[in-house]
């Protein structure tokens, strides 16, 4: 196998700059994925989840979706502005990082759209 070499195999070399700040927004595991180890703990083990099994778009989106939020944070109210707030929730489909459609739980994207369990 050394030296062996895969016709079509690509190989490249990713960097994605992860806040540290991420690793404070836990994610809560649905009851069927309490005991499964390789639920990311907070977002920034998700991001890592994602780079690591090949999932660049989704650890993009991630951080993308987080650092919205983060910003929105950074900015002072002006008092005029409304802000949703509420659990948020993790599509580990296309790694969409948001709050949910509303009070019943039911979270939608492009690409998901489920009940919270």
């Amino acid at each position: 196998m050394a030296g062996q070499t895969f016709e079509g195999e690509v190989v490249r070399q990713i960097e994605l700059k992860i806040d540290t700040r991420y690793a404070t927004i836990l994610v809560e595991p649905k009851a069927d994925e309490v005991n499964d180890a390789n639920i990311p703990r907070n977002l920034h083990n998700a991001a890592e989840l994602f780079l690591r099994v090949g999932m660049v778009e989704n650890a993009e989106r991630v951080k993308e979706t987080t650092d919205a939020l983060l910003e929105m944070y950074a900015i002072d109210p002006d008092g005029k502005t409304n802000v949703r707030i509420g659990n948020g929730c993790v599509c580990w489909n296309c790694g969409h990082c948001g709050l949910a459609k509303d009070a019943n739980g039911e979270y939608k994207n492009n690409n998901m759209n489920s009940k919270k369990s």
